[in-house]
Parts: C-alpha cells; sequence; structure tokens
C-alpha cells in the first residue's frame, strides 16, 4: 500500500469524518425541509472537512470520490460564494473531471485555479473531449468509451444519472466516423414511445448525408438504390420481423439499452427480449449491453455465451442525493445519511387539510418535480387533488396542449384539469402525442409536478430535482432494489444541479404504502444493489421443470402462480422447441435439457408432430405450437381464413375464431387486467377493430365507445362492475384511459401478435 493510499484509508475511517459529514447532512436537512440555514460550522470543520474531500478525491475507487463529491454538494447551498469553498470545489471536480457540475458549483473556476488543477483541467478538456462535440467525458466515461472502442461486445452499468445514452451516441458516432460509414447499427430499447424518443434524439446527432435513421423494419426502396447506412431503432418486435427478411442490410452492431428487461423475472416480455437478442447474436452481430445499477454487469454476456471479460461496472455518481422519509401516520421524518445513522425529525405535525399540498409547496418550490403513485388511478387522484389548490397558471404552450386534447381525445379529460394548474399526469395509456408534449413541458420548466406511474422505469428520459415516492411498489410487487434506484436515481439532473432529493411518503396504513417501514425503508436506507440470478442461466424456482409442464400441457410446480409467470413459462418453453426445430445452440436449451430427464424426448415427439415452419415459429415466439398446429390443419380445410370486406361483424367473426383457436378462455383470461375476462369482451372489441382499421380518428373512437358503453351498461372500476353514467366524469375518464390502452396493448399488440 503506498503512503497516499494509507492516507485515504485512514481518512475513510476517521470517526471524526462521519462526525463532520453527518453534521453536512442535518445542515442540509434544515435547509431542505424548514428553509433555515441554522446548523453552524465552525471555521475550523468547514476548513476540515474541505481538507478531508481533498484527500478523499484521490480514491482509485468510487467510494472516497463519491464521499468527496457528497461532501462539495452539502456545502454548495451555504458555502456558494465563499472563495475557500470554490477552491476546493474547482480541484475536486476537476480532479473528478466532472465539468458540468464544475460549472454550476464555480462560476468562474480561473479566478480559484491552483496550477496543478490548471493544468490537470487542460489535459482532460484535450484527452477526455467527446468526439465530434464541445463535451467533456466524465473519468469514468472516459474510461468506459475508451474500452468499448477496443471491444467485440461489451456490458456496462451505473447509476440512472451516469449517461448511458451519451455514451451510446458517442460510441455511434465513433462507428460512423472513424470506421467509415460502412456499418449498419441497431438500438434495441424496451418501448414505442422510447423508439420516437431516441429516433428524435439519433436524428439530431447523425449529420452523416450516407446514415438514414430509421424506426420501421421495412427499408423503404428508395433508400436500397442509394447505398445509404442506416441506424435503426427497434423495440425486440420489430427486431425479430427485420432478422426474418433476408433482403434487407446486415446488421454489424446492436446496442441494448435497458438491458435488465431481458433478465426480469416480473416482466412477461422478457423472453420476447431474450429471443429476439440471441437471433442477432446468430447474424454475428456484435453486442452492447447497457443497464443502471447492475453490479454483475457480465451476466449479459453470460446470457448469450460471450466472453465475461468485456464489461464495467459504474459506481462514481456525477450527481448526488440526498434520501428522506416523511411518515404522515406516525408524525415523523427521518433523513437516511451516508454513516447509516438516520436523522430523526419529530415536529412533522399531524396530518391536515392540504397537507400534500403544503409539502410540495414547501420542498418542491421553483424545481421540477416527479411523483410515484404506482396505479394509473392514484396518480390521477393525486394529480387532480394537487391541481385543485392551485392558481392557473396563464402560458400558450399550456393552452395549445390543452385544446390538442379536447380535440384529439375529449373535452371531459381530467388531464385538462391538471395542466391549467400547470400540472401533469404521465402514463403508458395516454397517446403517445401527448406524453411527448407532457416531457417537452417538464424539461422547459412550464410543468413543474409530474405525476407518474412505473412508465419512468421504462428509460424515459425524465430527471429532476425532487423524486416523491408515495408507494413502493410496482403493480402488487414491492420495490426489487434495482427497481427502486433505477426510479429514485434519476433524483438530480447533471449539469443542471449538484444533488438531487430522494423523498418517500407514507400518507396512510395502507398496502404498498410504506406500510411496514421497518422492512420496506431497508431499500432506501442500504444502497448495495445484490447480484441478478437470470432464471435462464440459474434455473431458480423450478424454472426448467415448468417449461417442461407447459409443453405437455401440464400443471405447473406450483398452484399460486401469477399470471406473468406463467406467461414467462409458457413462452421460453415455446422458445425452447424452436430451438429444437431450428437446431439453435442457447444456454436456455443446455439447461433445459440438463434439468429434465425426459426432456428431450418430449421435444423429438412434439418435432414429429410439427407441420409449422421455423421461419413462422420465430416471429410468434409467444403462440403455443400446440395452437399453432391446430390452426394449420383446420385452416388448409377452409377456403378463407379472412373475409372479403371489413365490417363490424367480420371483425367479431375473426376474433371469435382467435378465441377458440388460440384458447383464449384459459391463456388471456386471467390476471389483473385480461384481455377477454368475458367472450362478451370480443362485441367490445371488434368495434375497436373496425373502427382502427378504417382509421377513425381518436376522438371519434371515444364518442363510439361511449355510446356503446352507454347501451351496455357497465364498466369495470376498483375491481367491481358498476352501471355507466354518461354525466359522471370519472367513469367517462375510465373509459377512455381503458381504450387508449386497449388500442394500445391489446389491439396494437396482442391481437396483432395473434
Amino acid at each position: 500500500m503506498t503512503w497516499l493510499e494509507s492516507i485515504i484509508e485512514k481518512a475513510l475511517l476517521d470517526p471524526y469524518l462521519n462526525e463532520l459529514t453527518r453534521k453536512l447532512e442535518l445542515k442540509y436537512a434544515h435547509i431542505f425541509l424548514y428553509k433555515r440555514d441554522d446548523v453552524i460550522l465552525s471555521e475550523k470543520e468547514f476548513d476540515d472537512v474541505l481538507r478531508f474531500a481533498d484527500i478523499l478525491v484521490r480514491d482509485k475507487n468510487a467510494e472516497g470520490k463519491n464521499k468527496a463529491y457528497k461532501i462539495i454538494s452539502l456545502l454548495y447551498d451555504s458555502y456558494r460564494d465563499n472563495t475557500q469553498y470554490k477552491y476546493y470545489a474547482n480541484a475536486i471536480l476537476t480532479k473528478l473531471g466532472n465539468f458540468a457540475s464544475l460549472n454550476i458549483a464555480v462560476k468562474d473556476s480561473k479566478q480559484v485555479e491552483t496550477l496543478e488543477s490548471a493544468l490537470e483541467k487542460e489535459v482532460k478538456q484535450v484527452y477526455q473531449k467527446v468526439p465530434y462535440s464541445d463535451l467533456i467525458f466524465t473519468d469514468p466515461q472516459y474510461q468506459l468509451y475508451e474500452s468499448m472502442k477496443d471491444s467485440n461486445h461489451f456490458s456496462f452499468s451505473g447509476p440512472t444519472s451516469f449517461g448511458k445514452s451519451f455514451i451510446m451516441d458517442a460510441f455511434i458516432q465513433h462507428i460512423i466516423k472513424e470506421r467509415h460509414e460502412t456499418d449498419n447499427i441497431i438500438v434495441l430499447v424496451p418501448t414505442r414511445a422510447l423508439i420516437n424518443q431516441v429516433t428524435a434524439r439519433l436524428k439530431r446527432l447523425i449529420n452523416s448525408k450516407n446514415y438514414k435513421v430509421l424506426s420501421h423494419p421495412m427499408v423503404p426502396y428508395v433508400y436500397k438504390n442509394r447505398g445509404l447506412k442506416y441506424v435503426f431503432v427497434f423495440t425486440p418486435e420489430r427486431l425479430i420481423s427485420y432478422l426474418a427478411e433476408k433482403g434487407n442490410p446486415v446488421i454489424s452492431y446492436m446496442f441494448v439499452d435497458e438491458a435488465q428487461k431481458i433478465i426480469s423475472e416480473k416482466d412477461s416480455r422478457s423472453p420476447l427480449y431474450y429471443h429476439a437478442i440471441l437471433m442477432a447474436e446468430r447474424k454475428s452481430i456484435k453486442l452492447y449491453f447497457a443497464s443502471p445499477n447492475i453490479p454483475n454487469t457480465d451476466v449479459f454476456l453470460q446470457l448469450f455465451e460471450k466472453s465475461t471479460d468485456e464489461q464495467m461496472m459504474i459506481k462514481e455518481s456525477p450527481v448526488a442525493q440526498n434520501r428522506f422519509f416523511i411518515d404522515y401516520v406516525e408524525h415523523e421524518g427521518r433523513m437516511f445519511t451516508e454513516t447509516g445513522e438516520d436523522i430523526i425529525f419529530s415536529d412533522l405535525g399531524i396530518k391536515e387539510e392540504y397537507y400534500i399540498s403544503k409539502l410540495f409547496k414547501i420542498l418542491g418550490g421553483n424545481c421540477k418535480n416527479i411523483i410515484y403513485c404506482n396505479t394509473v388511478a392514484d396518480t390521477i387522484d393525486f394529480a387532480l387533488g394537487y391541481s385543485r389548490g392551485l392558481p392557473e397558471k396563464n402560458d400558450k404552450r399550456l393552452d395549445d396542449l390543452i385544446e390538442l386534447i379536447k380535440t384529439y381525445i375529449h373535452k371531459e379529460y381530467f388531464l385538462i384539469d391538471c395542466l391549467k394548474k400547470g400540472v401533469a399526469f404521465h402514463f403508458g395509456r395516454l397517446p403517445q402525442r401527448i406524453r411527448e408534449k407532457i416531457e417537452k413541458l417538464f424539461e422547459d420548466k412550464i410543468i413543474d409536478y409530474i405525476f407518474c406511474t412505473s412508465t419512468l422505469l421504462e428509460g424515459v428520459n425524465l430527471p429532476a430535482k425532487n423524486i416523491f415516492i408515495f408507494s413502493n411498489a410496482i403493480g402488487n410487487s414491492k420495490f426489487s432494489d434495482i427497481d427502486f434506484w433505477n426510479l429514485a436515481g434519476r433524483a438530480g439532473r447533471l449539469s443542471k444541479e449538484l444533488s438531487g432529493n430522494i423523498i418517500c411518503v407514507r400518507m396512510e396504513d395502507k398496502k404498498n404504502r410504506w406500510d411496514r417501514p421497518d422492512k420496506d425503508l431497508d431499500v432506501v436506507r442500504n444502497k448495495q444493489i445484490k447480484d441478478v440470478k437470470p432464471l435462464v442461466v440459474r434455473g431458480q424456482k423450478h424454472f426448467y421443470q415448468n417449461l417442461e409442464r407447459s409443453l405437455e400441457h401440464k400443471q405447473f410446480t406450483r398452484t399460486n402462480y401469477s399470471q406473468p409467470e406463467k406467461e414467462v413459462w409458457d413462452h421460453y418453453a415455446n422458445i425452447v422447441f424452436t430451438h429444437q426445430v431450428s437446431k439453435t445452440d442457447s444456454i436456455l436449451m443446455s439447461n433445459y435439457l440438463k434439468s429434465n430427464v425426459n426432456g428431450k424426448k418430449v421435444l423429438e415427439r412434439m418435432e414429429k408432430e410439427n407441420h409449422i415452419s421455423t421461419n413462422i415459429m420465430e416471429q410468434c415466439s409467444n403462440i403455443k405450437n400446440s395452437y399453432q398446429n391446430d390452426v394449420w390443419n383446420s385452416i388448409q380445410q377452409e377456403k378463407r381464413a379472412f373475409p372479403e370486406e371489413v365490417t363490424k361483424e367480420t371483425c367479431f367473426e375473426i376474433l371469435e375464431k382467435m378465441y377458440n383457436y388460440y384458447n383464449w378462455k384459459d391463456e388471456e383470461s386471467k390476471g389483473r387486467n385480461p384481455m377477454v375476462r368475458k367472450k362478451t369482451r370480443l362485441k367490445y372489441f371488434a368495434i375497436l377493430m373496425y373502427s382502427w382499421m378504417k382509421a377513425t380518428p381518436l376522438n371519434m373512437m371515444i364518442t363510439n365507445i361511449l355510446n356503446y358503453y352507454k347501451r351496455e351498461g357497465e364498466i369495470w372500476i376498483n375491481n367491481e362492475m358498476v352501471p355507466f353514467n354518461a354525466q359522471n366524469r370519472r367513469h367517462i375518464n375510465v373509459v377512455i384511459n381503458n381504450l387508449i390502452s386497449d388500442i394500445d396493448n391489446i389491439l396494437r399488440f396482442k391481437i396483432k401478435n395473434y
């Protein structure tokens, strides 16, 4: 151990550092919670804590660097004009290569530069300059970028605020410029919403006349004759469609954004991700995985049987975060500290009328705020409740969006009430063009408060100064450590502020609203994230036994499984059989055969009875092979599979065929939000399908469906059927949200796949 390493180790273990850090956090908490700067540092304490930071920033590991940055961020509000603070902040942030934060902490750094910091800054601004840009990489960003340049595949992970997209964009520019515009590239994203966001960003970035950014798997004929190269932005479905077309251009590189989606046990789309990426890997496409907060980043390389050497986990965060818990049930608050010992505040007062409004006014004034609520109903209710107490915000851009919603959706839509007050709600059911306009107005600080569901976890780029977390669950499942830090990690915006605030709020003793704080708060208090263990690699929870049982249509190993679990088992079972027919070697097939004594016999028997081509099986991996074969055998005996004319009646006939052929009674009637709880639901989908195929505008579709419910009489609200009331705005909004969701999730996804 060198002399410097010894000094750093002593500093990290010094109780005096803990005492000073805790005092700084108490000082910050008083400023944030009470708006008073009444915790005073002595001159010696101020001098000592800066000297500690100057030592810690020289740590080779992330621990010391993160503590040094945290000290600078905690001091900023009280000492931003102090010359001594500026000297140290300049030196420390330069050493971290964090020039975005340096521009905030020290407005004119040349006035406080030492020779050492001036030389270091000059070197980094030259060597760490982002190619074809005026921006500068932070130290870990530069290290990652240089490592990726020398790799054939790579996996990296970092804090949510690390800048994964920034690194990807820089590397795409490197491929285009340095490799002489010879390679086609794919960026794989989890949702259609992200397709638009990423496509727009890449179009702004790529200025080569020889490259086109496309988001559809069909390359326009007019482009093919011009010898162009492409950057495609796909979801897994679009990637599968692209790879299935033999005449499409060859792809050299693929970036998998939000790679944690591949291994999520709770996401029924994870098998589709795995299947799509494996199809790409078989085409010798170089794979690059980016994920937030995954400690064992090599797991993605292992999943696709690549060398696990080319990976990096970044632990240094370019933005500090302060964690709070405000409990209106026990009437106390706490701040989770870097030393591990909570700071308790017992003077929050009792819960009173408009207490949430007062909380936002005190903590969220003059900055951007995201409020996570879990369910759509909670998201809308909280947004409406908060906005009622606010004055109207006169802004032309808000008025334009309100007029668009009235025209495009409905004049009674609740989002209009919120937008009038500069508040919005945001969830997957909102039409994409509306969501994008909300995101832009939030970015431009026209909207200060967004109430949202877990769509924020899908990679939507919406950082904010404050993240309020009203629920500690996604759906019915409590937060995993990865989910929590992916959400909470959006607190604090690089280049806008030095730190962000995570505020967990318990308003009532209700399930999944921090109802067991003794256990629920562990995920907030402990920053350690456990290694992920993919089902495909480890096979835990009888995973591979359940794949065999799915193939044989037998009962699973337990009866209390969830609908997403069943969908994951069924889908992976379909993929196993596809690998059998296509003779594909994979870790999935290998582990399936190891785990099931009769596994090979089951697959061979199925293969003898199969009439479906490999190409169809690969494109329809979510549909059981037994159903596919039944359809094949039945359709051959009929003259025509589909009608010549599109009417509501023929749409219903087709849906009824699908219901019978694909056994929707069992496959699509279970879980929290089934496609067809009852067969009578097909009448509703027939109207929807007919309207969509006839290009009926959304507002007219909404009017038609509202008229349908006036006749049918009942809607599903709060887990029960209630009579539809056309005069009740809540009923109207439930129907609208369900309609938009059904167009997106049922019509354009599930039924389209069938």
